[in-house]
């Protein structure tokens, strides 16, 4: 199970020739097309942000890689994930110098879907193809790439539904990291002709020298051997959509509470404009479309919009020391019920894309 083409012969060239040359099935299935990919080659740049064309041309690499490894043994079969063609999500250094998702993430990337959704695509294919093991990469992602964890989490949703369908799971394996306990290494001198032929397919994301090859700034040897542990799918992983989105719970009971007093101030001329009611509705409107911008989904917004009217609830009632917050008055119910539908409006909003509105989107619809 990989995010990306050239991740099959990076991290398991070794593990699918060995198993070939022994005369087992192999089903490599990739998530992605590699469309954010940084190229090694020169000649190759005007690639980088045609995510069509970058897709395209690793497709045509991962295609000669895998002839390369089933030279070892026959039984080798591939497809990329199926109900949709998910996208590469690239991925940036936050301020701890760790790989983490993109600040905006395309709405087709593969860590902006579901995790749900993309466990269905694996679970058809387990279904088809029946494995004994799953191998894919550790719940870190190994480097801590974004698609290389949804790689993990959706592999190991997809063995616990399968389980409880089916009763017979595949074992579940993960890539060990370099100063991870490992359960089995897999690699020598023959494999690696395969491994390194492969690699060589994939030139325009991988640096070839003579011994050794590097993807970074580290060089590895093309006869290390791959480390491998067994593992258990996480039962939490089902709640990783909540835990996802579980932050927006306390943002909107703070809305709530900081537009409840905001909501009544007035201005002190004659006219008394109600000021605190418009910066209210409009905190509540810029947050709103903050987090369906944002979070590229309307889960967020749900959690946000439901801690939101219940603190609302809540202090519109009256308090212990007899005050009422929120007076049932023309300001207090344009208040409640302004908010309230201006939520309405952002959930139901069919689409909110700020991708769509940039030049370089033209590239990817």
């Amino acid at each position: 199970m990989h995010a990306h083409p050239d991740d099959e012969s990076i991290f398991t060239g070794h593990i699918i020739a060995d198993r070939l040359a022994a005369g087992a099935e192999v089903y490599v299935l990739t998530l992605t097309r590699g469309e954010r990919g940084k190229v090694k080659l020169e000649e190759l740049k005007g690639l980088e942000g045609q995510l069509r064309a970058m897709g395209a041309f690793r497709t045509g690499e991962l295609r000669v890689a895998l002839s390369e490894l089933e030279k070892a043994g026959p039984k080798l079969q591939h497809s990329f994930a199926g109900t949709r063609a998910f996208l590469d999500s690239g991925m940036r250094i936050n301020q701890m110098g760790r790989p983490t998702k993109k600040s905006r993430t395309d709405e087709m990337a593969l860590a902006a879907a579901s995790t749900a959704v993309i466990a269905e695509d694996i679970e058809r294919v387990m279904n088809e193809f029946k494995p004994d093991a799953i191998l894919t990469y550790n719940a870190k992602g190994g480097y801590g790439h974004p698609d290389h964890k949804m790689a993990h989490h959706a592999s190991a949703m997809a063995i616990r539904h399968y389980r409880r369908q089916k009763k017979r799971a595949p074992q579940f394996w993960v890539l060990a990291e370099p100063k991870e306990r490992f359960d089995v290494a897999i690699g020598n001198a023959t494999t690696a002709k395969f491994k390194r032929a492969a690699l060589e397919a994939h030139s325009s994301q991988v640096s070839i020298f003579a011994e050794t090859f590097s993807i970074g700034s580290t060089e590895i040897r093309y006869d290390a051997p791959e480390r491998i542990r067994k593992a258990t799918p996480s039962p939490l992983v089902h709640l990783l959509p909540l835990l996802t989105f579980f932050w927006a719970i306390p943002l909107g009971a703070l809305l709530g509470l900081s537009g409840t007093l905001l909501h009544s101030i007035k201005t002190t001329d004659a006219a008394e404009f109600p000021i605190g009611l418009s910066v209210a509705l409009t905190m509540v409107a810029c947050l709103a479309i903050a987090l369906r911008l944002l979070r590229n989904s309307r889960g967020a917004l749900y959690l946000m919009t439901l801690s939101f009217i219940t603190s609302v609830y809540w202090l519109s009632q009256e308090q212990p020391g007899g005050e009422v917050l929120i007076v049932s008055n023309q300001i207090g119910d344009t208040w409640v019920y302004g908010s309230m539908a201006i939520c309405a409006f952002v959930m139901l909003f069919p689409r909110l894309n700020p991708s769509s509105w940039r030049r370089s989107a033209s590239g990817h619809r």
